[in-house]
C-alpha cells in the first residue's frame, strides 16, 4: 500500500526524503517474488471487492489517513490479512490509534543506538539491525497474539502478530543484508499464516523458465571449463571444494527443473538461485588466486561505535586479515564529526573515553594490511545521523554550526538540503572553508600513522534542472568573479557553471594531494566515486575523477558498480580502462547487501577477467559468515604478496610470473596446446622471457621499449584467444588474459603522466 498521506509525513519531519527508502524497500521486496500490485488512492469510494488481493502490507508506515484506516479494517473484517512495518520516523496518533486496534501498542519509534539482532523462533534466523534504523518499542495486547522474535540486546518484541495482523517493528526493505531481511519475511508469513508465501509466489512462465535456464547453464558451462582447464594445468586448487560446489549446482538445477514442473515456483526460484550461486563459486574456486592485488573492505562508522572496547575492534580487525582483507578503509570523519580526539571538532558522541582510530592503525598493522581514513569531505551533516546523537533533525553539523552557515551550500530556494538527500554541505568554491577541511585532513595524516586517506563525498550533491547548488552567496558570487555570469538553471550559463563547479572540485582535489604528499609521500589518496558514465556524472553531481587519475593526483579510485550487472561491471571497467589509457589504478566497489555468497563470487571473477588489479567490498556491517567463508575458501584462500601500487615494479614482476608459469603449460604439452603456429608459439615463450628480464633489470628508459613489448605480445595471445573462443575453449583464456593489462597498468603507474586533461 502506498499512502499520499505517508509520503507527506515524511517531507515534514524532514529526516529522510520517502522515495529513497521507498526504492530501497522496493529494490528488496521485488527480490522475494511475491505476486503484487499497488494500492494507492484511497478514498471513501474504495471498495474492498475492487482490490483483488488476499494481503495488503503496508511498508515505511508513520501515519495514515482515515479513509485508508477504514479500509483496511473492512478488509480484515471481509477475510484479508494485513503486515505493517514502521518507516523513520515518529509514528503518528492515527497510526498509533490503527495498531492499537489490532493489538500492538506502540510506545515510540526509537532509534536504534546499538546494533540488535532479531532472535527468530524459526531455524535460528538472525536479522542485523543496523543503528541508522528505527524500531519499534511495542507490546501485545490481544489476547491471540504472539511474539515471533525479539531484540537479543534489550528482549523486548521485534516482530508480533495474529491470525490476521503482522507487525514489523523495524523499518523493513532498508540497510540491513538484503537476504536476510527477505527469509525473515517469508519465514514470518507462514509462521502466522500457514505457507502463505508458497501461495503468493510470483508464477514462472515459461519464458522466464528458459531466461533463467540460460542463466544456469552459462555459469555451469563456465565452471566445466575451468574445472577442464584447472585439471590439464594441475593448478594449486582446492579440488573437492571445487567439485562439492559443481555436484550441488548440478543437483540444485535439478530440484529447480523438477519445482517448475510441478508449480511450486517458490521452490524453484530458491533452488535456480542456490544453483547458480553454486556453479560461480565453483568457477572462482577453479581460477587461480591473484596474489598481486588489493583486496580493500570499508569499515563503517556504524560498525565502528558498535564495538564497546578496544579488544572488540582489535579482534574484528583480526577477522577481516584472515578473511583475506589487506586494505581497509575506515570511516574516520562521519557528517562531520571525527571518530578520534580532534583538536578542530568534537569527536563524535557515540564513542566515548577511546580512540578508534589509534587502536584500528595498531592493530592493521599487526595483521599486515594497511589502513586508510576515510573521510567525508563536502558532505558535513546527516539527517539520520542527527537523531543517533540526540540533535534536531535541522541541525547542520558540527562544522557550519561552529564556523558559520556562510559556509554552506544552497540551493536557489535558500535550503541547504537537496529534496530526499539527507546531507548538508559545505561550498567546494568557499576558500574558508576548503582551509578547514585540508587542516583536517593535515591533523589525520600528521597526527596518526595512516597508509592513506580516501575522499568520499569529493563532489556537488545529485542535481535536476529544477533543484541545482551553488546559490549561495559566496560559491555564486566566485562564480561571478570567475566568469562575469550569476547562475542559471539552464541554458549556455548553466553549461558554463557546470563545468566551473567540476573545475572547482578538481582544484580541491589537486591542493589537498599536493598538500598532504608534501607531508608524507608516500600517503596513498585515493576516491571513493560513483560508477556513472563520466558525461552523466559530470551534469549531476561534478565529479571528474578521470582527471584526478590522469594527472597523479590521486593513486586509485573506488567507484561504486551497486546495481550494475556482471556484463556492464566489465563493459564499463574496460571503457574507463581505454578512457585514462591505463594511466592509473580503478577498483570496483561492491555493495555486500545487495547481493548473494555466488553474485559476489561472480563479481570478483569479472573483476579480475576485466584487467583491473583488485576489489573493494561496502560494507563491514554486511559482510556476513557465509560471505567471509567463501572469500577465505575461493577467490581470498592465498595471501597477497603485495599491495600493487606499493611496489609497482615487484608487481610487475610477479605478475610477469604468474603468466609465464601458465604460458609454459600452454606452450609444453601436446593435451594443452594452443591453437597456433610453431613461430607464434615460440614468439609468445621468448617475449614472455624478454619481458621478466626487462622488468627484473628495468630502469625508466626501458619504458616505451617494454611498452612496445608488451603490446606485441598481447596481439599474438589475442591471436591464440580468438582461435580458443572459436572451439568453445574461451574459458583457458582466462588464465592468461589479464596479467599483461594489470602489467601495463603499473607500468604507466610508475612512470610520469604529462597529460592535464582527458582525451
Amino acid at each position: 500500500m502506498y499512502s499520499y498521506q505517508n509520503v507527506d509525513s515524511y517531507e515534514k519531519n524532514e529526516i529522510v526524503g520517502f522515495y529513497q527508502t521507498w526504492k530501497s524497500f522496493v529494490e528488496t521486496f521485488e527480490e522475494s517474488y511475491l505476486d503484487y500490485q499497488y494500492l494507492c488512492n484511497i478514498t471513501p469510494e474504495t471498495k474492498i471487492g475492487d482490490i483483488g488481493v488476499s494481503v495488503i502490507f503496508y511498508p515505511l508506515a508513520i501515519d495514515i489517513s482515515s479513509d485508508e484506516a477504514n479500509l483496511l479494517n473492512q478488509f480484515i473484517d471481509s477475510g484479508g490479512k494485513v503486515i505493517i512495518s514502521p518507516g523513520i520516523g515518529t509514528l503518528s496518533d492515527n497510526l498509533k490509534f490503527f495498531l492499537a486496534q489490532h493489538g500492538i501498542t506502540v510506545k515510540e519509534n526509537v532509534v536504534a543506538r546499538d546494533s540488535l539482532n532479531i532472535k527468530h523462533k524459526l531455524d535460528s534466523v538472525v536479522f542485523e539491525l543496523t543503528p541508522e534504523d528505527f524500531y519499534s518499542d511495542f507490546d501485545i495486547s490481544s489476547l491471540e497474539g504472539k511474539s515471533l522474535a525479539r531484540w537479543k540486546e534489550n528482549n523486548k518484541n521485534a516482530i508480533g502478530g495474529t491470525k490476521d495482523f503482522i507487525y514489523l517493528g523495524y523499518s523493513w526493505g532498508q540497510n540491513a543484508d538484503k537476504g536476510r531481511d527477505i527469509e525473515t519475511f517469508l519465514k514470518t508469513l507462514d509462521y502466522y499464516w500457514f505457507d502463505i508465501s508458497y501461495r503468493l509466489t510470483k508464477e514462472i512462465s515459461k519464458e522466464d523458465y528458459n531466461t533463467i535456464l540460460k542463466e544456469i547453464y552459462v555459469l555451469k558451462e563456465q565452471a566445466e571449463s575451468v574445472i577442464k582447464v584447472t585439471g590439464q594445468l594441475d593448478l594449486p586448487i582446492p579440488k573437492f571444494q571445487l567439485m562439492k560446489h559443481f555436484d550441488d549446482g548440478n543437483q540444485f538445477l535439478d530440484d529447480f527443473n523438477s519445482d517448475y514442473l510441478f508449480g511450486n515456483f517458490k521452490k524453484a526460484r530458491e533452488n535456480a538461485n542456490v544453483a547458480k550461486s553454486e556453479f560461480a563459486i565453483a568457477y572462482s574456486l577453479g581460477v587461480p588466486v591473484r596474489k598481486v592485488e588489493i583486496r580493500a573492505v570499508w569499515l563503517d562508522r556504524g560498525t565502528i561505535v558498535s564495538m564497546k572496547n578496544a579488544n572488540e575492534l582489535k579482534n574484528l580487525i583480526k577477522k577481516l586479515a584472515k578473511t583475506g582483507f589487506n586494505v581497509i578503509f575506515f570511516e574516520t570523519v562521519n557528517a562531520g564529526y571525527p571518530v578520534y580526539p580532534s583538536k578542530l571538532l568534537p569527536q563524535n558522541p557515540l564513542i566515548k573515553n577511546w580512540d578508534p582510530l589509534q587502536v584500528a592503525i595498531e592493530a592493521a598493522h599487526l595483521y599486515g594490511m594497511e589502513l586508510h581514513a576515510w573521510v567525508w569531505v563536502f558532505a558535513v551533516g546527516n539527517t539520520r545521523h542527527n537523531l543517533l546523537i540526540d540533535k534536531p533533525v535541522s541541525y547542520a553539523g558540527p562544522i557550519l554550526e561552529t564556523k558559520g552557515r556562510s559556509w554552506a551550500l544552497a540551493s536557489q530556494d535558500g535550503k541547504l538540503r537537496i529534496e530526499t538527500q539527507p546531507e548538508t554541505w559545505i561550498s567546494p568554491a568557499n576558500k574558508k572553508a576548503c582551509e578547514f577541511l585540508k587542516e583536517l585532513f593535515t591533523e589525520i595524516v600528521t597526527n596518526y600513522n595512516v597508509d592513506g586517506l580516501q575522499l568520499d563525498y569529493i563532489r556537488f550533491p545529485f542535481q535536476k534542472t529544477y533543484s541545482q547548488t551553488g546559490f549561495d552567496f559566496v560559491t555564486k558570487t566566485a562564480f561571478k568573479e570567475a566568469t562575469g555570469y550569476f547562475p542559471q538553471l539552464e541554458g549556455p550559463v548553466n553549461r558554463i557553471w557546470k563545468e566551473w563547479k567540476v573545475k572547482t572540485v578538481n582544484e580541491f582535489v589537486r591542493d589537498v594531494s599536493t598538500h598532504l604528499k608534501n607531508i608524507k609521500p608516500n600517503l596513498k589518496i585515493s576516491g571513493a566515486v560513483f560508477g556513472l558514465d563520466r558525461s552523466l556524472r559530470l551534469q549531476l553531481i561534478q565529479q571528474d575523477w578521470e582527471t584526478w587519475l590522469i594527472n597523479k593526483w590521486v593513486d586509485a579510485v573506488y567507484p561504486f558498480y551497486y546495481s550494475y550487472t556482471k556484463d556492464e561491471i566489465r563493459t564499463k571497467l574496460v571503457r574507463e580502462r581505454q578512457l585514462i589509457n591505463d594511466q592509473s589504478i580503478i577498483i570496483p566497489g561492491f555493495n555486500l547487501r545487495t547481493i548473494g555468497v555466488g553474485e559476489l563470487a561472480e563479481r570478483i571473477s569479472t573483476a579480475r577477467n576485466s584487467g583491473v588489479l583488485g576489489v573493494a567490498l561496502f560494507a563491514t556491517e554486511h559482510l556476513d559468515t557465509r560471505k567471509e567463508e567463501l572469500l577465505r575458501k575461493g577467490p581470498f584462500r592465498e595471501e597477497t604478496i603485495i599491495v600493487p601500487y606499493n611496489d609497482p615494479l615487484l608487481s610487475c614482476q610477479k605478475l610477469l610470473e604468474e603468466f609465464s608459469f601458465i604460458i609454459d603449460k600452454f606452450v609444453a604439452g601436446k593435451s594443452l596446446l594452443v591453437l597456433a603456429d610453431s613461430q607464434t608459439r615460440k614468439d609468445v615463450y621468448y617475449l614472455t622471457q624478454e619481458l621478466k628480464n626487462d622488468f627484473k633489470n628495468f630502469t625508466p628508459e626501458k619504458s616505451n621499449d617494454i611498452e612496445k613489448k608488451l603490446t606485441s605480445l598481447q596481439l599474438k595471445v589475442k591471436d591464440w584467444l580468438s582461435l580458443e573462443k572459436y572451439l568453445d575453449r574461451d574459458e583457458r583464456a582466462v588464465y592468461i588474459s589479464t596479467y599483461l593489462d594489470q602489467v601495463r597498468t603499473l607500468l604507466h603507474y610508475m612512470g610520469k603522466v604529462n597529460s592535464s586533461s582527458v582525451p
